[in-house]
C-alpha cells in the first residue's frame, strides 16, 4: 500500500468523501460479482474487517475466475484480488489527495483513519471536483500474462493509467506513452501482453458509470502496428480504417 503522510492545511479529505462499497476478503467471487453489479461499479475495495487489504474488479473476477474455469462461488475474493491499493488519511487535504491520484494515474482513493488505519471512506476525482462532469474518462489497465504453478494463465497488472480528457482511441494512445516512459520502453507491448479499458462516465439520471472493455491480444497487436505504420507515414488525417486494415492483414499472416 501506499499513503501520503503530511497533514492537511485547507480542506480535509473527510469533508467530501462518499461511504466506500467495501467486500470482505473471504466472501465469494460470486458475491462479489451480484454487488458489483448491484451497485453499477467495476471495482471496489477488498477489506478484512475494516482494514482495507486490496481491491478487487470486474475484469479480475472475469480473468482470474470464469476465464480460468475456476467455480466463483468457491473461490474467494481474496484469491482473485489485487494487492495494490492507493489511499490517503481523512485529514489529508483535498489537495494531497489530488496530486495522489494525479502521481498514481487512478481516479479514486480508499480514505483510512490516521490513527487506526481502518476504512473510513471513498474519495474520487469527481467529488474533489464537485461532482461535475468533463465527459467521459478512461483508465487503461496493461496486464502480463503469467501462469500458475497448476499452469493456469493468469493477468498480472502492471500499471493503471487514467486519463481525463479526448476520445477512448486519444486515451489508449496517451496511456501507451505513459506507460512507456514510466517503464522505459520504446513499446508498451515489449512488457505488457494487453490492455483492458474503463471508460466512466455519467448516465443521464447523474449516476457514475463504469464500462470495462476487455481488450484482445489480437486487437491490442493491431492497434500497436496501425499506429507504427500511420507515424512512418508522416500521420496523415482522414486515413485510420486503411492503417488498421493493413496492420491487420500483417498481424493475421504474423499469427498464422
Amino acid at each position: 500500500m501506499k499513503a501520503t503522510q503530511s497533514k492537511g492545511a485547507i480542506m480535509p479529505v473527510r469533508e467530501l468523501m462518499k461511504a466506500a462499497v467495501c467486500v470482505q476478503a473471504t466472501e465469494s467471487l460470486a458475491s462479489a460479482a451480484r454487488q458489483l453489479k448491484h451497485e453499477n461499479i467495476g471495482c471496489m475495495l477488498v477489506c478484512r474487517g475494516r482494514r482495507v487489504v486490496g481491491m478487487i474488479t470486474d475484469r479480475d473476477i472475469a480473468m482470474r475466475g470464469v476465464a480460468d474455469g475456476r467455480n466463483v462461488s468457491q473461490m474467494t475474493v481474496g484469491e482473485a484480488m489485487s494487492a495494490e491499493v492507493l489511499y490517503c488519511f481523512g485529514d489529508d487535504s483535498i489537495e494531497q489527495a489530488a496530486k495522489l491520484m494525479s502521481d498514481g494515474h487512478v481516479h479514486r482513493l480508499a480514505v483510512l483513519d490516521r490513527n487506526t488505519q481502518d476504512l473510513i471512506g471513498l474519495i474520487s476525482l469527481s467529488d474533489l471536483s464537485g461532482g461535475e462532469g468533463e465527459g467521459c474518462r478512461y483508465e487503461v489497465t496493461f496486464y502480463k500474462k503469467i501462469s500458475d504453478h497448476y499452469g493456469h494463465p493468469h493477468h498480472t497488472e502492471l500499471m493503471r493509467v487514467a486519463v481525463a480528457h479526448g476520445t477512448k482511441e486519444e486515451a489508449i494512445a496517451g496511456a501507451m506513452r505513459q506507460f512507456e516512459q514510466a517503464k522505459q520502453l520504446t513499446a508498451w507491448n515489449k512488457l505488457a501482453d494487453g490492455y483492458d479499458v474503463t471508460t466512466i462516465h455519467r448516465d443521464e439520471r447523474g449516476a457514475l458509470v463504469e464500462e470495462l472493455e476487455l481488450t484482445s491480444e489480437r486487437e491490442a497487436q493491431i492497434r500497436n502496428r496501425a499506429r507504427e505504420l500511420w507515424e512512418r507515414a508522416g500521420s496523415p488525417t482522414g486515413q485510420d480504417e486503411q492503417f488498421w486494415h493493413r496492420a491487420a492483414s500483417e498481424i493475421d499472416s504474423k499469427n498464422r
